[in-house]
C-alpha cells in the first residue's frame, strides 16, 4: 500500500509540473518553446510508466480497499487525458499567437502557418485518438485480468467450502456406521442373552419337574 502512495505522490509532482510547463508555452518562442515541448513530452512518457505501475500495483490492494484505490487511478488516467488536451490547446494558442504577430508584421508567411498549424493538429488529434485507443485497451485487459482473479480466487474459496463439507459428511457417515454397528452387536447381545433365559428356565422347570416325580414315587 506504501508503494501505491508513493507512485500516487510522484503522479501528483509531474503532473503539477506538466502543467506549469503547458501553460508557459504560449509565451515561449523558438529553441525555448522546442525545449519546453520537449520537457514535456519526457514528462508525459514518464506519467505513462507511472500509469502502468499505478494499474498493476492497485491488484496487489486488499479487497476491501481496492474499489476505492480503482477509482483514484482511473482519476489518474482522466487526469492523464487532460493533460494531452490542454497541450494540444496550448500548442494551439502558440501557434496562433504566433500567425497574429505575422499578420501584424505583413509577411508572406501567412499560408505556410495556416498549413503548419493543420499539420499540427491532424498529427496531434492521431497521437491522441491512438494513446487513447491503447490506454484504454490496456485498462480494459487490466480490468479484465482482475476480474478473471476474483473469480478464480470465488471459486477456489467455494472449493475449499465443499471440501469441508464433504469431509463432515464422510465424518457423519463414520459416526452412523460405528452407531450401526453398535446397536447391532447390543441386538445381537439380547438375542444372546433372550436365549440364555431360555435355556436356565427350562433347566429350572426340568429341575423341579424331576424333583415332583421323586417326591411322588
Amino acid at each position: 500500500m506504501s508503494l501505491l502512495r508513493d507512485y500516487e505522490q510522484q503522479f501528483g509532482s509531474l503532473s503539477a509540473e506538466a502543467t506549469a510547463k503547458i501553460t508557459n508555452i504560449p509565451n515561449t518562442s523558438g529553441k525555448q518553446r522546442k525545449n519546453v515541448v520537449t520537457d514535456i513530452e519526457r514528462i508525459f512518457e514518464e506519467i505513462k510508466d507511472l500509469l502502468e505501475q499505478l494499474d498493476l500495483e492497485v491488484r496487489e490492494v486488499p479487497s476491501s480497499e481496492r474499489q476505492a484505490a480503482s477509482s483514484r487511478v482511473r482519476g489518474y488516467h482522466e487526469e492523464m487525458t487532460r493533460l494531452q488536451k490542454d497541450f494540444r490547446r496550448s500548442q494551439v494558442k502558440a501557434v496562433d499567437a504566433r500567425q497574429g504577430r505575422d499578420e501584424l508584421l505583413g509577411t508572406d508567411e501567412l499560408t505556410h502557418s495556416e498549413d503548419q498549424r493543420t499539420r499540427l493538429l491532424e498529427n496531434t488529434d492521431r497521437m491522441q485518438n491512438a494513446s487513447g485507443r491503447l490506454d484504454e485497451g490496456y485498462r480494459m485487459a487490466l480490468e479484465t485480468e482482475e476480474i478473471g482473479r476474483d473469480i478464480m480466487d470465488n471459486l477456489h474459496r467455494d472449493r475449499e467450502t465443499i471440501s469441508r463439507a464433504r469431509d463432515r459428511l464422510r465424518g457423519v457417515d463414520n459416526d452412523l456406521a460405528r452407531s450401526s454397528g453398535l446397536l447391532n452387536r447390543m441386538v445381537r447381545r439380547v438375542y444372546q442373552n433372550r436365549v440364555i433365559v431360555g435355556f436356565v428356565c427350562l433347566l429350572m422347570i426340568g429341575v423341579i419337574g424331576m424333583g415332583i416325580y421323586f417326591a411322588v414315587k
